[in-house]
This record gives structure tokens, C-alpha cells and sequence, in this order.
């Protein structure tokens, strides 16, 4: 993988993470837009559903169960193969 798709990954795994909530809950309805992929900008757009068109992906789906905490995580293979859409 190229220095900028790992550079990609790990920052939006970051983003993923740091907009998780803190406190346990069990449900999440964020959704991020990937503005600009090559220079890792994100945001949090609310409330939506995946439209992969307008580049918003629902954190959920950008999650996995960790199995030992129960805890939603960064799942590092589904932002792999998000990256290769954009490099």
C-alpha cells in the first residue's frame, strides 16, 4: 500500500474513533463525509445514512464489534478498501 492510502487510513480510523461516543452508547447515527481524501479531511454530517455518491459513510459502518471490550472500533479493513475508491 502507498505511503499516502496508509496515510489515509490511519487518519480517518482516528477520525472514526475520536467521534465515537465516549460513554457506551449503543447506538450510533453520525455519519462522516470524506471532503478532501488525499489531504485526510473529514467531517461529521449528522444524522444519515451511506450515500457513497456525496462520500458520507454512517460510523457504523465504519466500525466493528471489538469482541474482548464489546466496544465499537475502527474496522481497519473496511477503511482499506474504502481508500482504494480514492487513490
Amino acid at each position: 500500500m502507498t505511503p499516502e492510502k496508509e496515510t489515509f487510513v490511519r487518519e480517518l480510523c482516528a477520525f472514526v474513533r475520536a467521534s465515537l461516543p465516549r460513554d457506551g452508547a449503543d447506538y450510533v447515527r453520525e455519519a462522516v463525509q470524506i471532503v478532501d481524501a488525499r489531504n485526510t479531511l473529514f467531517r461529521l454530517v449528522g444524522d444519515k445514512n451511506t450515500d457513497e455518491e456525496h462520500d458520507i459513510y454512517a460510523l457504523v459502518s465504519l466500525c466493528r464489534l471489538d469482541e474482548e471490550t464489546l466496544d465499537l472500533v475502527p474496522d481497519e479493513g473496511r477503511v482499506r478498501s474504502l481508500a482504494r475508491h480514492y487513490f
